[in-house]
């Protein structure tokens, strides 16, 4: 008399269901650790770009006071900066000089003659516009998340440097002195 073919198996089903059972954790794991990772980069991007905003708006708003790029030394060095609800705080590096190119007479239109009078280039007896210079400086501004914050950026230490160029007219004397500085100059 044969036996039953269900009583030869003996707990076959059961090592089959712990192996299919291990193998679906393992696919879990690995979409855990897939989806932690994606929810990195899309923090960090957009840490990067709200980074890149208070930058953009703290460079704005140094540039928008006159003194800055005149009176390098007078420079703020942190600004606090808000956006979409999250403050950043941004170091603003003392500004350095890129270049300076004097401007000839033939170069400047009546109107822009006055241009370089903020810094008293006028002066009486001197041909108009002999003493303007075009200075262009560079303005770097770093920014990290602000420590203790709950900002995913915290988490994978992201940060963002902003580096751009202003360019002013201003007095040919006061150019050439601050560029004689070499700690104004940029390296």
């Amino acid at each position: 008399m044969h036996t039953p073919l269900y009583r030869r198996q003996h707990g076959a089903t059961l090592i089959v269901a712990l192996v299919m059972l291990t193998l679906m954790t393992l696919i879990t794991l690995g979409a855990i650790n897939i989806s932690t990772g994606n929810f990195k980069i899309i923090t960090n991007v957009q840490f990067q770009q709200e980074a890149t905003a208070a930058a953009q708006s703290a460079i704005n708003q140094v540039l928008s006071k006159g003194t800055y790029l005149s009176e390098p030394d007078t420079a703020p060095t942190t600004l606090t900066v808000s956006v979409n609800n999250e403050d950043y705080i941004v170091e603003l590096s003392k500004p350095c000089l890129r270049s300076s190119m004097d401007i000839q007479n033939m170069e400047l239109s009546d109107p822009d003659i006055w241009k370089c009078t903020d810094s008293a280039a006028y002066k009486p007896g001197v041909p108009a516009g002999t003493l303007c210079a075009q200075v262009i400086w560079q303005v770097t501004a770093n920014v990290a998340p602000i420590a203790g914050s709950n900002t995913a950026a915290n988490i994978t230490k992201a940060r963002v440097q902003l580096v751009e160029g202003a360019a002013i007219r201003m007095d040919k004397i006061e150019a050439n002195l601050i560029k004689q500085t070499a700690a104004n100059v940029c390296s």
